[in-house]
């Protein structure tokens, strides 16, 4: 599990195979399959897969995931179908699904699960207040803002968990949101925020509005909105600590959004310091190559 969390993935089917047959589990099936998902090795996982002799639910979960993470969506729907001629709905399946429908833009699939899923489990609020969010965010992600807003107005309302990172600088834990001011050196911290923007667009990089979730304020732009994400911040604080780091570590309660993931990678190329960001899905290694062990399967 941990080489897979960390991107090895090849060194987590190593293990796997060495393994003898009476200490393969659930668990351990699940943990070589979502190391396969989170490295787009799907043609691995699909050889796994059919040698496992007991198909749990949770393990048939983690193919849907991983074929639907690649975009594979008649296979994950197929196998689907075939979980349901002898078992009832699973919500997690839905659930992956459409985060990979949202990841790939698809808003026709996403709507059509997202209907599934409200007559499939009606009962079940706080998941398909997830599933709404997914839904707005493909909305977004093409442009679509006022559906999008639509969306969030009439199934989410104001219960949105508001994204946080945490980051440790000389011995001291600092937690940030987005557009966080509270900090006393936030005046320093925005000013170096505008300086690794100018450092990003002077190596090409161009800001993706489709990460934009809410229609702009006044004053505000897309640059703006996404260099105030909270991952940026605790990224600007360590560089005012400690201008040149060879280490910045962060941890997110929630996914990181694709922006700030492409942003890291040449971050920490420009600055050549290693960032690890755990997530709410996996631990994220940008390396200074301006690569990240995820490999953009996150």
């Amino acid at each position: 599990n941990g080489y897979g969390l960390n991107g090895m993935s090849y060194e987590a089917i190593d293990i796997y195979e060495q393994m003898p047959k009476n200490m393969k589990n659930e668990m351990t099936h699940i943990c070589i399959l979502n190391a396969c998902s989170h490295s787009g090795l799907v043609n691995q996982a699909q050889v796994i897969f059919n040698k496992i002799l007991i198909k749990t639910t949770n393990i048939i979960t983690t193919v849907v995931d991983c074929y639907s993470r690649m975009g594979l969506f008649d296979e994950a729907q197929e196998i689907i179908m075939n979980y349901e001629k002898s078992n009832p709905p699973y919500l997690i399946m839905y659930m992956a699904m459409l985060s990979g429908a949202r990841n790939h833009r698809q808003i026709d699939l996403s709507k059509k699960l997202y209907d599934q899923m409200k007559n499939l489990f009606p009962n079940q609020k706080s998941d398909l207040i997830a599933a709404s969010i997914l839904l707005s965010n493909t909305y977004s992600s093409l442009g679509e803002d006022q559906q999008a807003k639509q969306v969030r107005i009439k199934q989410i309302g104001k219960n949105i968990k508001i994204g946080l990172s945490w980051t440790e600088v000389n011995g001291e834990v600092m937690c940030f949101k987005a557009h966080d001011r509270s900090h006393p050196q936030s005046n320093e911290i925005y000013a170096e925020l505008d300086h690794l923007s100018n450092q990003l667009k002077e190596n090409g990089y161009e800001y993706d509005s489709s990460w934009i979730t809410r229609s702009l304020k006044h004053g505000e732009t897309y640059e703006s909105v996404l260099c105030g994400h909270s991952e940026k911040l605790a990224i600007a604080f360590n560089l005012i600590q400690k201008p040149q780091p060879s280490l910045i570590q962060i941890t997110k309660n929630l996914r990181i959004c694709g922006d700030c993931h492409r942003a890291t990678k040449m971050i920490a190329k420009i600055r050549q310091c290693t960032i690890i960001v755990r997530d709410a899905n996996r631990i994220h290694h940008f390396h200074t190559n301006g690569q990240c062990s995820c490999q953009d399967y996150f």
